[in-house]
């Protein structure tokens, strides 16, 4: 584990036990904490005594750990300091309605991005593999590609530029489409995802996913304060 320079090592610690907890591993052993985190037992029996106080973390009546609501609530917090959800959860909502499949707004932290909003797919067989909170490398997949493009390239773009596509890059039975939203001063604020089955979503569908894909991206990226010049032709 390392221990940022200038923290509070004790602080550090506490959260390096909550950040052991995934969607992969949401409860962990005493054992599991220890391994993942690189701390001693005894001191991570300290510091649970004082997230469990907070109801940051929750034992339950197996023994084992898991993270309590005190982290839903921040969570809560958290999306509404963005004021994005009353402009970002209609669009998503849209999507779905429009197309069936599952609708993400990413945001990017640090060297990763993060699923900052979800409204799940209303097909019987979807998108499992994101969920709401989920943090991802921006290393493969459709939403990284559109991190990295448009944090580099300058506008103004085309309806044919905005889109990023994927088909079973992340997961093999899954495919994604992706598109940038821009804010004020045209900066890139995050990245809107359709993702379904790739059985669904195949190169000829996705042709006539990206035209209503890339419009709602271009209404939110407007609403949101970006330029009318940053796009052309819409």
């Amino acid at each position: 584990m390392t221990i940022s320079k200038g923290g509070v090592a004790a602080v550090d610690r506490a959260f390096a036990i909550i950040a052991a907890f995934t969607h992969r591993k949401p409860v962990l052993t005493l054992a599991e904490l220890s391994r993942t985190t690189g701390l001693y037992k005894s001191t991570i029996l300290r510091l649970l005594g004082s997230l469990e106080k907070g109801y940051f973390v929750v034992q339950r009546a197996d023994g084992n750990y898991q993270l309590g609501p005190a982290v839903l609530e921040l969570s809560s917090i958290y999306q509404d300091s963005f004021d994005l959800r009353q402009f970002v959860q209609p669009t998503l909502e849209r999507l779905v309605t429009a197309t069936g499949e599952g609708a993400s707004f990413f945001v990017r932290v640090g060297d990763e991005q993060m699923c900052l909003f979800r409204v799940d797919g209303n097909q019987t067989i979807r998108d499992y593999t994101i969920r709401l909170g989920d943090r991802r490398p921006i290393d493969k997949g459709a939403s990284s590609q559109a991190f990295r493009k448009f944090e580099l390239v300058e506008g103004p773009y085309t309806v044919d530029d905005l889109v990023c596509s994927s088909f079973g890059t992340v997961t093999p039975e899954m495919a994604a489409l992706a598109v940038p939203v821009f804010g004020q001063a045209n900066g890139l604020v995050g990245v809107i995802t359709l993702s379904g089955p790739i059985s669904r979503i195949n190169a000829q569908r996705a042709q006539t996913l990206i035209p209503q894909l890339a419009e709602q991206a271009v209404t939110l990226s407007r609403m949101l304060g970006a330029q009318s010049g940053l796009f052309r032709d819409t």
